[in-house]
């Protein structure tokens, strides 16, 4: 029987640890090198996220001035031979505001017109009429000021009441109320009845009138006031 005498093939493996053993080791400044070239991409990612976001930080709004900025009290536009009806929930138009020129303020959403004209129904159908020099109206036209000698006049219901007049440097008409109001000085015609009040908050819808103090003037002896 014939034995192998001859050594096992370790001297490779041991080469090769022997090998490994003398790598020369690297310097700390090629280590920081490496580690910089590796990381460089997520440093560059890293330093653009920080400028996105002061960018963002210190970048104004749009329209941030103009929302800031207060708007100037001028028309948007300018109309002639103005009109526009209101219709009740039946259909007939209750009410027309006429107008010589009317103006649209965006600043404030309201109309200014001058010549104002307005007829106003009740639901009878009974007019009242009102004219001034000029006037503020919402947009809608639901409420008007009429400014510079306002007149109202309600029609005579035959046989049943005179005709009322007034009038005043400054009334508020109201068409959700159907009322006409003045806290100014009033001058009151009701037939052949004259007065004098110091306010006056009129309901169209109701025919009522309430005058406030102090009132004084002439009435009729055996005509009623209605």
């Amino acid at each position: 029987m014939d034995v192998d005498t001859q050594p096992l093939p370790l001297p490779p493996l041991l080469a090769r640890h022997q090998d490994h053993g003398l790598r020369p080791r690297r310097s700390p400044l090629a280590w920081l090198r490496e580690q910089v070239v590796n990381y460089f991409p997520l440093l560059m990612l890293a330093v653009l996220a920080a400028a996105s976001w002061w960018l963002v930080q210190h970048t104004p709004e749009a329209g941030a001035d103009r929302t800031q900025a207060p708007l100037r009290h001028e028309p948007d536009y300018q109309m002639r031979g103005f009109s526009v009806q209101q219709y009740t929930a039946a259909g007939p138009a209750r009410g027309v505001i006429e107008g010589d020129v009317v103006r649209h303020y965006p600043d404030t959403d309201e109309l200014e017109i001058d010549g104002v004209r307005l007829r106003w129904a009740d639901d009878e159908g009974h007019l009242m009429h009102a004219t001034a020099a000029r006037a503020i109206a919402s947009a809608d036209g639901r409420r008007v000021r009429l400014e510079g000698g306002a007149r109202v006049r309600r029609d005579a219901v035959p046989g049943l009441r005179a005709e009322l007049e007034f009038t005043s440097e400054v009334m508020l008409f109201d068409s959700d109320r159907s009322t006409v109001r003045s806290d100014r000085p009033v001058t009151l015609r009701d037939g052949v009845h004259r007065l004098q009040a110091g306010s006056l908050v009129y309901d169209h819808r109701a025919a009522d009138l309430l005058l406030g103090g102090p009132v004084h003037g002439v009435l009729q002896p055996g005509v009623a006031v209605r």
